[in-house]
């Protein structure tokens, strides 16, 4: 006797379970109970004082991610050594070395600049009093940097490669502005996705992780913003403190007339040459700086 037939049921764990393998040999399996994208609303306190004192409304509060989630069995050991390729593919790149001289030839004009105003200063003073130099860059706030070793949107977004590549720009930045400007360099990163192993691997490279929206205090016009994955109505809040040096972008065109062209027509800048081990790590980002006077003849 012929038995009914049915059609048959999809394989759930086909349906529900992706496994992705990255350049570096990283593999991962997402599934929705594994690898959740995790949305909640953002509390109406600081923050939304802040965006009202900046005119942008806040009557609807924006959803913002939870840490993103890493593979379970990644250590922090791990992540360090993807995260010393990332840097030795970087640091060999040509975007760089151009952007290096570039940086280089902006940090020691400033100092000149500096040393030529303390100079002034003290020959208008006493004889006995000495004003030092001011320092070109007393601190660098990274903002939007993402997690450099979780997933986020059930693990279809992998953006692991992009930030581990934009941390080592920060790293490599880092070292040389400390290096050239001899000043004790506070560096701060802030993102809402960033897990408990980024902040470790962050920790070690010692950058000090911040909560939203403490960012806002340490902006002054002697930070350089590194920002190559902030939102415009973040850069909106952070660039009327004019930072002297920005990196991220790019910000020409965004906003005809507004805050970020306002920033850029009163900024020098520079483009990166394309990064070839992964393009859109760096897509037409450039190093803004603000003009000094001696610029703009």
């Amino acid at each position: 006797m012929p038995h009914t037939s049915r059609p048959s049921r999809p394989n759930r764990q086909t349906q529900k379970r992706t496994q992705v393998t990255d350049d570096d040999g990283w593999t991962h399996v997402a599934s929705a109970g594994n690898v959740r994208r995790v949305m909640r609303t953002r509390p109406r306190g600081t923050t939304a004082t802040k965006e009202s004192e900046a005119g942008i409304s806040s009557d609807h509060p924006e959803p913002t991610l939870s840490p993103a989630e890493a593979p379970g069995r990644l250590t922090l050991s791990e992540l360090q050594t993807q995260f010393q390729t990332h840097r030795e593919r970087w640091e060999g790149s040509e975007s760089w070395i151009r952007l290096t001289g570039i940086l280089d030839q902006r940090l020691k004009k400033a100092q000149e600049q500096a040393s030529f105003d303390a100079s002034a200063a003290n020959q208008s003073a006493d004889a006995n009093s000495s004003a030092p130099a001011r320092c070109p860059v007393d601190a660098i706030v990274c903002i939007g940097l993402g997690s450099p070793s979780g997933f986020l949107r059930d693990g279809w977004v992998d953006r692991r490669a992009v930030s581990l590549y934009q941390l080592a720009a920060l790293a490599s930045i880092k070292e040389q502005v400390a290096r050239t400007t001899s000043s004790d360099l506070k560096v701060y990163a802030q993102d809402p996705v960033f897990n408990t192993l980024d902040e470790s691997l962050l920790a070690s490279l010692n950058i000090t992780v911040i909560k939203h929206p403490e960012a806002f205090s340490h902006i002054t016009a002697d930070t350089m913003l590194f920002c190559p994955g902030a939102e415009r109505k973040h850069l909106e809040l952070l660039l009327p403190s004019k930072p002297w040096l920005l990196f991220g972008g790019p910000l020409e065109h965004a906003d005809s007339g507004g805050v970020l062209q306002g920033y850029v027509d009163r900024a020098g800048s520079y483009c990166l040459p394309v990064f070839e081990p992964l393009e859109h790590a760096f897509w037409n980002m450039r190093l803004y700086w603000a003009q000094e006077a001696s610029d703009e003849e």
